[in-house]
């Protein structure tokens, strides 16, 4: 294979593979059954919660 070659082929399936993964990425974070989780996370920050950081 010369280096046009290899270059073709992974600026093709290169990007077709980054595709794919966020793709994948975006539906594993909104999936319903992590909307709890979620929302619990969210709300983690704005707990009144007085005892100092360990």
């Amino acid at each position: 294979m010369s280096h046009d070659a290899v270059l073709v082929f992974a600026k093709s399936w290169g990007a077709a593979y980054l595709l794919i993964f966020f793709v994948a990425a975006v539906v594993w974070a909104y999936w319903p059954s992590r909307r709890k989780r979620y929302d619990d996370a969210s709300k983690w920050p704005l707990k009144e919660d007085d005892t100092p950081c360990q």
